[in-house]
């Protein structure tokens, strides 16, 4: 979960600016993401606000997407519980918004320190780059 969270977390705050920029241009759009990710306001504002998303996933209710898959299953989707959200079904997972919160502002942190080593090797990325497409046999028609 924490992964895919990340991966969310890079693409709401403009990695795809970076991806779409032309070559040239990357390294200023990677150090404006090192520049974000390492904002403590902005550190703290993105965990409150996904630690507030986990509470209402929490307590959303499942019975609409685990009826389906019990049928397709081939059990009876009458016997899911309509009452069921996440923290009922699994307790443990209450502590995740909390957990969210705490460990967030480290993960942005950690982000903004990759985005400046990639932008710091995008050269010597590009000159590999230029070397395999050297080295490989061309393209026959």
């Amino acid at each position: 979960m924490r992964r895919h969270l990340l991966a969310a977390l890079a693409l709401l705050l403009g990695a795809p600016a970076a991806a779409a920029a032309p070559p040239a241009a990357a390294e200023p759009e990677l150090d404006s993401v090192a520049k974000t990710l390492a904002d403590p306001a902005r550190q703290q504002a993105m965990a409150r606000a996904a630690g507030a998303m986990a509470q209402v996933l929490l307590d959303l209710p499942l019975a609409p997407i685990i009826g389906p898959l019990a049928e397709a299953a081939g059990e009876d989707p009458r016997k899911v519980d309509r009452d069921a959200t996440l923290r009922k079904m699994a307790p443990g997972a209450a502590d995740a918004p909390r957990q969210i919160e705490r460990h967030l502002p480290r993960a942005m942190g950690a982000m903004a320190g990759m985005s400046g080593a990639i932008a710091a090797l995008l050269p010597q990325l590009r000159e590999a780059a230029e070397r395999m497409r050297d080295a490989l046999p061309a393209e026959r028609p």
